[in-house]
């Protein structure tokens, strides 16, 4: 009798290891194969294979993937990065709307929006936010990237002014305040009105004083920015002279599509940027730095202003109390005007998935877990055990730890979080995960000291859809277009003259071909846009 329990109990056991078996083969999470993903990474970023989140992504689906990485500039050298051999898929691959269009209609990356049965977070976004599924269309109606949604509020309005209150304290102290500057000491607070001149004039006594005592006036920086970055720029510098400028000169007027550079006012900013620039004001760095090297020279306070959206980022602690925020700054009519960046909340190209890879649903499912609140938050800002967020939730929510000892922020996150594919929206901040104490004062800056200055009638170019031919002449005319745009200015600024108004016409008529086309094909595209939503 015992022999017959046993070997029913045997029978039972082999059953049941046959049916788990089964069921594991056909949904289950785990795959039969090892994916090998290339991601874009500097050497400072940490190993993602040793990320506490990618960790804890494989020991949740049971999918083991091998990250492998390239430099940016590596990268940027690849002209054919789905080419590589033995990768499935590409993170962080930035590729433009026309190559995901033109690799997606030749088969070399896959059409996601065909493989959404794996993926039901996904899924349920593009069901739910229609905005979020047309912005990422390519004109064959296929979704070729999986994308990076970060909704804050937070890019359209990229700048703020801080300015060197001790130093400007200092002038007071001395009675060296210049000509049509009176400030007190008590009026250096967060939201100090002054007019353009009077901050010409200020950034003058910086240069030519030794502001920070140490014997030399060779090593003050009187006003910092990084030219055409997509926060810290000069464009809201150039916006006060009445033009409603960003870093790609191009925004939307009173629903037409138009070029900064056109505007009279314009050329006559930067007629004035390099009366600054021969006078000391603004240094050559400001036009070829990046923005990791304006961060570094900021730390030991002596910058006399700058532009970023947040001072902790550039100063370190010991120096952040001895800067305010700077109205924009008025004109000689006494009108305060800040332009609207570009920058969308929602970016296409954050991963694709190559036609090669032997297992496209078992990937993609394992992408899929990206678009869930905790891991897009540790994608986002740093895992929960590398110290990202506080052990214990909060009525649910995953909080930041704004405490990283010595390190910024930044310096934390840069070197913790992946960044990339996340999903981030206010429904997200409301129940899910609650936003850094940092963004939080961001926007209520941005609330209190700038948006209120927004040009009248401008807002920024949304994620528009083109039409293959589109796209075809977009490529032909718009990238040529920038750099001729941004070779212009940066030469008018620092060539060593005053450009002339013929300087600038010639310019215009020498790309006047690729402006007219440009503004064509946005135009058309932002109407059939327009329409649509409507």
């Amino acid at each position: 009798m015992k022999k017959i329990i046993i070997g029913v109990s045997a029978a039972v056991l082999w059953l049941v290891c046959v049916i788990l078996f089964v069921v594991s083969a056909m949904g289950g999470t785990t795959s039969e194969h090892q994916f090998t993903v290339l991601t874009v990474k500097e050497d400072a970023v940490k190993d993602y294979n040793t990320m506490p989140v990618f960790q804890a992504l494989a020991e949740e689906t049971g999918i083991e993937v091998k990250w492998i990485y390239n430099t940016s500039t590596q990268y940027a050298n690849n002209t054919d990065p789905v080419g590589i051999k033995g990768i499935d898929a590409i993170y962080h691959s930035g590729f433009s709307n026309l190559k995901l269009y033109d690799y997606g209609r030749r088969g070399r990356i896959v059409a996601i929006d065909q493989y959404l049965d794996s993926m039901p977070n996904f899924s349920r976004i593009l069901k739910s936010r229609p905005d979020i599924a047309e912005a990422l269309k390519s004109p064959d109606g296929h979704i070729y990237s999986l994308p990076r949604v970060e909704e804050m509020g937070l890019k359209a309005y990229p700048n703020i002014l801080y300015l060197n209150k001790k130093w400007v304290n200092k002038l007071i102290a001395d009675n060296n305040l210049p000509d049509g500057v009176t400030l007190t000491s008590e009026q250096l607070i967060d939201g100090l009105d002054i007019s353009r001149n009077q901050f010409k004039a200020l950034l003058q006594k910086f240069n030519d004083l030794d502001m920070d005592g140490d014997g030399s006036t060779s090593n003050e920086v009187p006003l910092a920015f990084v030219s055409g970055n997509w926060q810290g720029n000069e464009s809201d510098l150039i916006a006060s002279f009445g033009v409603p400028e960003n870093r790609e000169h191009k925004t939307v007027l009173n629903g037409k599509i138009t070029f900064t550079i056109e505007n009279e006012k314009w050329f006559e900013a930067v007629k004035e940027l390099a009366d600054w620039y021969q006078r000391g004001l603004i240094r050559s760095s400001s036009f070829t730095q990046s923005d990791n090297d304006f961060l570094a020279r900021g730390q030991d306070g002596r910058y006399g202003a700058f532009y970023w959206w947040e001072k902790d980022t550039v100063l370190a602690q010991e120096n952040r109390d001895d800067y305010i925020i700077v109205l924009p700054l008025k004109d000689d009519d006494g009108n305060r005007y800040v332009g609207v960046s570009n920058e969308q909340e929602v970016e296409k190209g954050a991963c694709v998935i190559l036609d090669s890879c032997e297992d496209k649903e078992g990937l993609l499912s394992y992408f899929d877990k990206f678009f869930e609140p905790e891991y897009s938050a540790q994608l986002n800002y740093g895992s929960i055990k590398s110290g990202a967020f506080l052990p214990d939730k909060v009525n649910g929510k995953l909080i930041p730890n704004d405490d990283h000892g010595v390190q910024s922020a930044d310096d934390f996150r840069m070197k913790n979080a992946p960044y990339g594919v996340v999903y981030l929206t206010q429904e997200v901040w409301d129940n899910s995960v609650e936003m850094e104490s940092r963004a939080k004062l961001r926007l209520e800056n941005l609330e209190q000291y700038v948006k209120p200055y927004s040009f009248v009638g401008v807002t920024s170019i949304p994620n528009l859809n083109y039409t293959q031919e589109e796209l075809i002449t977009l490529n032909t005319y718009e990238s040529s277009l920038a750099n001729n745009i941004a070779s212009w200015f940066t030469g008018s600024i620092t060539g060593g003259s005053i450009p002339t108004r013929e300087s600038w016409q010639n310019f215009l008529e020498t790309n006047r071909n690729s402006i007219d086309m440009v503004i064509r094909i946005n135009q058309i595209a932002y109407d059939r846009y327009m329409a649509a939503i409507q």
